[in-house]
């Protein structure tokens, strides 16, 4: 096991965990009240795990990861939670699980991945043609995020799994009220970061081997993904969305907290935030980033591509993105460190 897996949080949550033994026993599922969902929809090496650790930062909130990988693979791949452990070993989310899985058939977690398949797309065509089957995956979708608040004693669950095809559903489903998060990164940034390949390592984060993605087939995804995005943001309407660019975030990760829970409650953006500086704990997150297995990260803008991307490969990306940059506000020309244009 990585040094990087800390048996500290591993305690917390096991303490946490032992509290029903004691005669504490996790909230009951309310049917009557839909429970809040923050989802970061955009596109991946954006920030989006960091977005929600820092959420998560709040005592009413949980930061839950990409929970779109839990019956996908994080469960039957048993991956490692945040917390350190196994997801089967982690007693928050063997926790949920247990709860999720009351009452329904022992074939649960794979047949809420089928349905994920067929329901969970950008385009949507299986939630137009198989909707009675639509139906009872968004009553699964919407016990999960119960029990997920339930078990957590939150009020508030994040949902980094970025893909808009869910957010689209989750939109729709009774019991759910959904809060948007559409979160921009300079698709240069993202395009060089993806460059960058990496051999699994399960006990670090890096569940599968991640090869490197060519120039144009990420700029591409980028404008795709983030469309589908700003349409998903006019579906849920201006109140219960925003779009938040991963460079703000990182130069002010507590006034972005802020002004995302203000979308949920303003109260909960006043409250005084488990945050010191710029510095963050993960807590329970499943699958997303790397650096979701540190035991505390220090925020800061990674911009290492103004430096070291090739100026062909920048302006690549520049041309196929250009319309999109614009509108997210940023420049065509970049300014490399020693003050040239690009």
């Amino acid at each position: 096991m990585s040094s990087a897996v800390l048996p500290d949080r591993l305690r917390a949550s096991e303490e946490a965990a032992a509290e029903p033994e004691d005669g504490i026993a996790p909230a009951p599922l309310v049917d009557a009240a839909p429970v809040r969902v923050i989802y970061i929809a955009g596109y991946g090496r954006s920030g989006t795990t960091l977005l929600d650790i820092a959420l998560g930062q709040h005592p009413a909130v949980m930061g839950g990861g990409e929970i779109a990988t839990l019956a996908r693979h994080v469960w039957p791949n048993d991956e490692y939670c945040a917390c350190g452990a196994p997801a089967q070993s982690c007693p928050m989310w063997r926790g949920i699980v247990e709860d999720w899985s009351e009452d329904e058939e022992p074939t649960l977690i794979e047949d809420y991945r089928r349905a994920q398949e067929r329901t969970e797309t950008i385009f949507g065509l299986g939630r137009l043609l198989e909707r009675s089957r639509s139906t009872l995956h968004a009553s699964r979708s919407a016990k999960l995020f119960k029990s997920i608040a339930a078990r957590s004693g939150s009020t508030v669950v994040v949902d980094s799994s970025k893909l808009p095809g869910r957010a689209f559903a989750l939109a729709k489903t009774p019991g759910i009220t959904l809060i948007v998060v559409h979160v921009v990164r300079d698709p240069r940034g993202v395009a060089w970061s993806l460059k960058k390949g990496y051999k699994r390592q399960v006990d670090v984060g890096i569940q599968r081997e991640l090869l490197p993605k060519p120039l144009l087939y990420t700029a591409l995804r980028w404008i795709v993904v983030n469309l589908a995005t700003e349409r998903l943001c006019r579906q849920v309407g201006p109140h219960r969305s925003v779009r938040i660019k991963y460079e703000d975030f990182v130069a002010d990760t507590r006034g972005t907290v802020r002004r995302i829970l203000a979308l949920v409650d303003p109260e909960m953006a006043a409250q005084s935030l488990d945050m010191a500086a710029s510095s963050i704990s993960p807590q329970h997150q499943v699958a997303g980033s790397r650096h979701r297995m540190q035991s505390k990260i220090v925020v800061g803008r990674d911009e290492h591509w103004k430096e070291t991307m090739p100026r062909f490969q920048r302006w690549l990306v520049t041309l196929a993105c250009a319309p999109l940059l614009a509108r997210y506000g940023y420049a065509l020309r970049t300014i490399e460190p020693k003050g040239r244009e690009t």
